[in-house]
């Protein structure tokens, strides 16, 4: 069985089948997902889906990047209520964004420091977004959390190094579609997952986004992240089984659950 460490199948692309689309996740063997909710009203609904679907579907909210500069005293105070309901398994997304992310750095960086010191108080991983942006998040990092801290690089789209470096602040890499791709681009990506063992490494989908090969076009959802394990698993040389096995026990073993 496998885990979907990141997913929002609280948006409306899934309005229609839903239902019909954690039940396709089950028969390709996805038991678990974890919704992730973007500021207190998307982790209002990735908590009714938890408790909507109990063991099935578990619950994430944080402040995104894109939404820093909405991060004030009154939406710590929601994130910490909500945080506090055993559905909630992971604190995120959030981190550092060099590309789109509207707000200048200097936001960005008091949102995610904030946030990592409420994720110390709570004791709870968290789930970071780090785009051409490792050295910042590192060293927001050190500044709350010196020894590191424990979690997910999300959607990880960097290179050996910058991987080795997520490792040794006690993070799992999470790999999704974008291993999969064909494009030379991702080369540097699937470099990095040969420095990784199994046992440093989850996986996601990031659903609906960067659905992996061979559905690349269509709408991504928690069933296709096996594409991802299974490209993993040719990497390594490994039986998908394998890793199946060990990137479930890794993320089960961060979230608790």
């Amino acid at each position: 069985m496998i885990i979907d460490t990141h997913c929002h199948i609280n948006f409306k692309n899934y309005d229609n089948d839903r239902e019909a689309m954690l039940q396709r996740a089950l028969d390709n063997g996805v038991e678990k997902v974890v919704c992730i909710g973007m500021l207190p009203e998307g982790g209002r609904e990735a908590l009714e889906l938890a408790r909507k679907y109990p063991g099935r579907v578990y619950a994430s909210v944080g402040a995104h990047p894109y939404d820093a500069g909405k991060l004030d005293a009154s939406t710590l105070a929601e994130f910490k209520a909500l945080l506090s309901e055993p559905e909630m398994v992971l604190f995120g997304e959030m981190g550092i964004d060099t590309v789109k992310a509207p707000d200048p750095i200097d936001v960005q960086e008091k949102a995610f420091a904030q946030q990592l010191e409420l994720a110390g108080e709570l004791d709870l991983p968290v789930c970071i977004h780090s785009r051409d942006a490792f050295k910042l998040c590192e060293k927001v990092i050190r500044s709350v959390h010196p020894d590191g801290w424990k979690g997910f690089a999300h959607c990880f789209s960097d290179g050996p190094e910058e991987a080795l470096g997520w490792v040794e602040l006690g993070f799992k890499i999470s790999f999704a579609g974008q291993i999969t791709f064909k494009n030379k681009s991702c080369d540097v990506i699937r470099e990095a997952a040969k420095v990784l063992t199994p046992d440093d490494v989850v996986v996601e989908t990031d659903a609906p986004f960067i659905t992996p090969a061979p559905h690349r076009g269509k709408r991504n959802e928690p069933g296709f992240v096996r594409h991802t394990a299974e490209k993993l698993a040719e990497i390594w040389g490994m039986t998908h089984e394998e890793v199946f096995e060990r990137t479930t026990a890794n993320a089960r073993a961060v979230l608790g659950i």
